[in-house]
């Protein structure tokens, strides 16, 4: 059985009715406003109805399509009757459209909230706390400063190595003003190497430059290479100074580590100490 949207006859016949109907409603300058409108009607039932396969369905779409076309071709030719019910059948289309919108913002008012998945509610509560831990809290004390008394265990700071960047890590997730600091920092640091990079390069062709001069006799109050050079001493210097720093931290870091992890051991061995006690008095 051949399926009709796969006839060429049928698809030429559909196709020409289509180019019909859109001839007829093409907006003019001095046409009436209905033109216009029932080209909207026409392209939206053809895309809504170029899809049916049964052939009752689409011999009364046919017919419903000629019938406009006739319809059309009356209006525009002044019969003020059918330019009325033209009219009409625009008005209730677009009365039917409204009424729809209404209804299914209805449907969505009165249809009950979906429950989040597990997934749903550890992306909100992530966002929840990217919010919260944007902006540095003011009353936050220095990391260097710990250990600091706590209730409960102690849980003991783990030293990381960020592409050469120390930070402690408490817990997870980690703050986003952390994060931020830190992309900060390896920015500032990868611009400088690609500095260094960029003059390293330029020096060698400043010493060209420089040895032309010589051939050449040309008098210059001072070298090519001289600036090139300065620029090259002040990036190994920031790096220096950067790594060094660098370095000082995670000394110190570790130093906070290592005497978090000794009061973890007393404060241990103080409760293991006062349970045996409570248990020897039962």
């Amino acid at each position: 059985m051949l399926i009709p949207k796969y006839s060429g006859v049928h698809r030429f016949a559909c196709l020409s009715l289509y180019r019909a109907l859109l001839r007829q409603c093409s907006p003019l300058a001095d046409s009436p406003p209905w033109r216009g409108e029932t080209r909207i009607l026409v392209k939206q039932k053809f895309r809504k109805y170029r899809g049916l396969d049964s052939p009752s369905q689409i011999a009364n779409s046919l017919k419903a399509g000629y019938q406009t076309l006739d319809l059309l071709e009356s209006a525009s030719n002044g019969n003020g009757q059918d330019a009325s019910k033209l009219s009409a059948i625009i008005e209730q289309a677009r009365q039917a459209k409204v009424e729809l919108v209404a209804q299914q913002k209805r449907l969505r008012e009165d249809k009950a909230p979906k429950p989040l998945s597990a997934k749903d509610l550890r992306k909100l509560e992530t966002k929840r706390f990217e919010e919260k831990t944007r902006v540095r809290h003011p009353n936050t004390s220095s990391i260097l400063s710990r250990p600091h008394p706590v209730k409960g265990v102690r849980k003991i700071p783990v030293l990381v190595n960020a592409r050469g960047l120390p930070f402690l890590r408490i817990k997870k997730p980690q703050p986003t003003n952390l994060s931020g600091v830190i992309r900060h920092k390896l920015e500032r640091r990868w611009k400088r190497i690609l500095r260094r990079d960029r003059l390293t390069i330029d020096l060698l062709f400043a010493k060209d430059e420089d040895s032309w001069d010589q051939m050449t006799g040309a008098q210059e109050p001072t070298t090519w290479a001289r600036h090139y050079q300065l620029g090259l001493t002040e990036v190994f210097d920031q790096i220096r100074e950067s790594d060094e720093a660098a370095a000082d931290l995670a000394q110190k870091m570790w130093n906070v580590v290592l005497k978090e992890r000794a009061m973890a051991e007393e404060e241990e061995t103080e409760r293991r100490a006062k349970g045996d006690s409570l248990a020897g008095r039962d």
